[in-house]
């Protein structure tokens, strides 16, 4: 799965990446073509390497930090033109052009990050050998024109030219086809370094992404998540990133939220707005942000890694399938329980399931769902609006309204109980006192 797959889930990935400061297209197109990571491996030399970035920005003047986003503002998706080298095609100008930028804008990259001791924390090819293919003249300027110094030959007709302006058609026919046999030789005499001109077009890509990510994790606070040695995952202080700037641009906080979870199915109640489904956006979240390597919305995360993540968040009515909100949530959960039967690592997050039918199914629908994932290797974390028995699941319920506040903690508890805290909740919105009246009379009896 790619991240670009991902990206417009409704856990709110898409508002942090467009949150990261990234200098160039290029390396966001990158960025978004990156499989999610599933090997131990992997994730932990991605975090190794954003590190090396975090602790660069400890240690970079303001100056130097400056000239290394400058410099890659320039970087250029040229991949066709790699691909036309690689494959024995003869460049244009344009392409020409390119590869010299490349080439010299690597270089000058290179320099910057050996200064910084991070040469070898990501790898750029010496392109310096294409420079000089490209660069006869030794002027170190990011242009092409097919040099004089290029054939003794063309130098002469080109001085002709200047001297017999009558003669330019005959003589710029054969300036044309020299400067062709030029751009053959050139071409064939860099097509040997076609690799390594990919490689640093990456290179400078995943510098760019991770001084971004580094960047990033300093303004939103995020943290850097350790493996979990077992299947639990355990976060401290998580938020929502989203969420708490849209609450800070009202002049309101967000509540972060202590939770861990394992192979144990955990059922999360609690009354509306209690901040349930927010709980598990965030999971969601932080799940593929760990997997692709990036700070985690934390004070202090310990995770694990999954095959698979499965967010099914209620409304998801399907006008192109012909689906109703009701048949589109079965289609997805039934995903999520076809999946269970595999040897796959999966995260499931299912938000208030069966909320748009009656009460007595809806109620089985979820009870019959714990009872199914008890003994499968499936993490799953569920809320829902129903009073039901839940088994051997763990139980989890937003601690509510006191004290004429929201409290969005989660404390454990010992059955499935939903508390019945709306009419408290409307009351301190201001809703209409004679409606809210009549329902606590109808409570009451």
């Amino acid at each position: 799965m790619q991240l670009k797959n991902v990206i417009d889930s409704p856990c709110g990935l898409r508002y942090v990446l467009d949150q990261l400061e990234l200098q160039s297209g290029y390396a966001r197109r990158w960025m978004l073509d990156q499989h999610m990571m599933t090997h131990a491996s992997d994730i932990q030399a991605a975090y190794a390497e954003l590190k090396h970035f975090d602790h660069l920005l400890d240690n970079i003047d303001n100056t130097r930090l400056n000239t290394l986003r400058f410099k890659l503002q320039a970087l250029k998706d040229i991949r066709t033109t790699i691909g036309n080298l690689a494959h024995h095609a003869t460049l244009d100008d344009i392409e020409l052009f390119e590869v010299k930028h490349l080439a010299i804008l690597s270089t000058d990259v290179a320099r910057l990050m050996s200064e910084q001791g991070m040469a070898e924390v990501i790898p750029i090819p010496d392109l310096g050998p294409v420079i000089s293919i490209l660069d006869p003249d030794g002027m170190k300027i990011a242009t092409f024109y097919v040099y004089d110094s290029y054939c003794a030959e063309l130098r002469e007709l080109r001085a002709q030219m200047r001297q017999h302006p009558n003669q330019q058609d005959d003589l710029l026919l054969q300036a044309s086809e020299l400067e062709e046999d030029v751009r053959n030789d050139l071409s064939r005499r860099l097509h040997p370094w076609a690799t390594a001109i990919e490689q640093a077009q990456v290179a400078l890509a995943r510098i760019d992404v991770d001084l971004a990510r580094a960047q990033q994790m300093r303004q939103m606070g995020l943290c850097f998540p350790t493996l979990s040695d077992d299947a639990t995952c355990h976060y401290h202080g998580m938020f929502n990133p989203q969420v708490k700037d849209a609450l800070a641009s009202r002049g309101r906080q967000f509540q972060p939220v202590d939770i861990a979870f394992g192979l144990q199915p955990t059922l999360i109640t609690g009354a509306n707005m209690g901040g349930k489904t927010v709980v598990l956006k965030t999971l969601t979240l932080c799940q593929l942000l760990f997997q692709f390597g990036m700070g985690i919305p934390a004070a202090k995360a310990q995770m694990t890694i999954k095959d698979d993540v499965y967010f099914c968040i209620g409304d998801e009515q399907s006008v192109e399938r012909g689906l109703s909100s009701f048949a589109a949530e079965m289609k997805s959960i039934d995903q999520v329980i076809q999946a269970s039967r595999t040897d796959r690592r999966i995260l499931a997050l299912i938000d208030e399931p069966a909320r748009t039918t009656n009460p007595t199914e809806g109620a089985a629908l979820v009870t019959a769902l714990l009872q199914l994932m008890l003994d499968r290797p499936v993490s799953l974390v569920m809320t829902t609006h129903y009073d039901i028995e839940p088994g051997h699941a763990r139980c989890l319920r937003v601690k509510g309204f006191e004290d004429g506040q929201m409290d969005y903690s989660l404390v454990e508890v010992q059955h499935g109980q939903v508390p019945h805290e709306a009419l408290n909740i409307a009351q301190s919105l201001g809703i209409d006192p004679e409606w809210l009246a009549l329902a606590r009379n109808l409570l009451s009896h």
